[in-house]
């Protein structure tokens, strides 16, 4: 490695080894700062440093940093570019030979480094990094996946473009005596890269320090989580990229609803592999932002982006997030849709009132979902499937609707019982006659498990202990609520 580097002179271009460095540096720091968690006066530790792009930033900030590169050339013109701070460490040294004392740093932050390190030695700094953080301190890494990025022409190239599901694989790995372990808080594309070059594969990590009970239900979550293969495998039902009921033909149906228009954006919430987000993206020109807390499914989303058409790259970031947890900008969507995600969380009141926050004025929410249906009986199967096998939080439609009202929201309902009956006959149609294919590719029991799934979703929503709903709801528009303002005043002065 320090042959490769030593060809570089400490310069901008080939810290980004890109032509374009100069424009993307400044748009891609911007972003990529505001996904750190807050760190004034905090101490940060800073791993591959290199000239110091960003530890001047970070330097502005906390109380002190340690800015490491193993490149001398690159850490002098670090230093002489920012020494006048006074509160950064330099050093000249190797990332995977590094110590330091537990509990060190509250933030740990990296630009492209681990793909220049081998699986065992990322894994290895990896469970260094965790011991350094305090409890409750944050990782913060970016790197390249899948392919280069940078234009600048090389006689070699050393590195390990992993894929995201790899990087997390390797996060999710790491524990300190199973006392510790990370937690992904976000896990998504540069948006510098896919505006200015299609390009979805610049991927960067947040992720804490979690320990305790915190740190068992993590591990739990990821054990109970889908797997590749269990995605795989769901597709087939609803079709190739897509992860809800009615697959393409219901996503159509609905959106003909929402009167999308073109550079409209769209917070799509519990993509899933994104299927929906290509087609808003495609058919009504619309930028989409794609949140789903599973890292298999963004992993599927990202490696299908990278293969379209370099428009429709362009309209379209995923991210690995919890929605209840992500901070979104105020007032930055049009819209927000989701389909048959919102059960799995529980506190809905609370999802709602984030919902509004993000919404613009006269923002539309849209979503499908499972709900309760009228029978107050609820058989012991369904009950299990419902509370143990998926852990979905249903309720009742009217419930729904009643929550949506308390968040702010003016709401349309349409309970879709015989139209959710009909899907699912259709879906099951579709996937018995390609039986043979299924058990070829997977089991003959992953055939029954699926398709016994389906039959009893189409036998609990005919007996009414199931239905499926679309809630349409609205955020008012400033110019609504002033005109409601003064029409109370007035009714009261009568």
């Amino acid at each position: 490695m320090k042959s490769y580097w030593q060809v570089y002179s400490p310069t901008l271009e080939s810290m980004m080894l890109s032509h374009d460095a100069t424009y993307l540096a400044e748009n891609e720091q911007n972003e990529i700062l505001s996904y750190l968690p807050l760190y004034q006066g905090k101490r940060v530790l800073e791993l591959g440093a290199g000239i110091g792009r960003f530890t001047c930033k970070l330097a502005s900030t906390a109380s002190e940093v340690v800015a490491v590169d193993f490149m001398d050339q690159y850490i002098n013109e670090n230093r002489e570019r920012n020494q006048h701070h006074g509160n950064i460490d330099f050093k000249c040294a190797d990332v995977t030979k590094l110590d330091f004392p537990p509990s060190s740093f509250d933030l740990v932050f990296s630009n492209w480094l681990f793909m220049y390190l081998s699986d065992e030695e990322t894994q290895q700094v990896f469970r260094k990094v965790v011991n350094w953080l305090t409890p409750g301190g944050h990782f913060f890494m970016r790197e390249s996946c899948y392919h280069q990025s940078g234009n600048m022409s090389r006689s070699e190239n050393p590195t390990l473009y992993r894929t995201p599901l790899q990087y997390s694989q390797m996060l999710h790995r790491v524990s300190e005596c199973e006392k510790a372990a990370f937690k992904i808080i976000r896990g998504k594309s540069i948006l510098a890269y896919i505006h200015y070059h299609g390009n979805p594969n610049q991927l960067c990590f947040l992720v804490k320090r979690v320990e305790g009970e915190e740190c068992n239900h993590l591990t739990q979550f990821l054990k109970s989580r889908e797997a590749l293969v269990d995605i795989q495998q769901t597709e087939r039902m609803f079709g190739h990229g897509w992860f809800s009921t009615g697959g393409e033909y219901s996503t159509r149906e609905f959106l003909m609803k929402l009167d999308l228009v073109p550079g409209q954006r769209v917070l799509d919430v519990g993509c899933g592999t994104g299927g929906s987000a290509f087609y808003m993206a495609r058919h009504y020109g619309v930028h989409v932002h794609g949140v789903d807390l599973s890292t298999n499914m963004i992993h599927l989303a990202i490696e299908r982006q990278g293969k379209l058409e370099l428009d429709l790259k362009k309209r379209a970031q995923f991210e690995i997030s919890d929605i209840m947890t992500v901070e979104l900008e105020d007032e930055a969507y049009d819209v927000i849709y989701s389909r048959d995600s919102i059960l799995f969380i529980s506190e809905k009141d609370q999802l709602f009132k984030k919902l509004y926050k993000w919404l613009k004025p006269g923002g539309t929410l849209f979503f499908t979902d499972f709900c309760y249906g009228s029978s107050t009986h609820h058989s012991k199967d369904f009950h299990n499937y419902v509370n143990n096998e998926k852990r979905y939080y249903l309720a009742s439609v009217n419930s729904c609707m009643e929550e949506l009202q308390k968040a702010g929201f003016d709401v349309r309902v349409e309970d879709l019982q015989q139209d959710f009956i009909k899907i699912l006959y259709t879906e099951l149609s579709a996937f018995t006659a390609t039986r043979q294919a299924f058990i070829n590719d997977f089991s003959e029991n992953d055939y029954n498990t699926l398709s016994t799934q389906w039959a009893n979703k189409i036998r609990w929503t005919q007996e009414k202990q199931l239905t499926w709903a679309a809630f349409t709801a609205y955020k008012k528009t400033s110019c609504t609520n002033t005109t409601n303002n003064n029409t109370n005043n007035n009714t009261n002065s009568q």
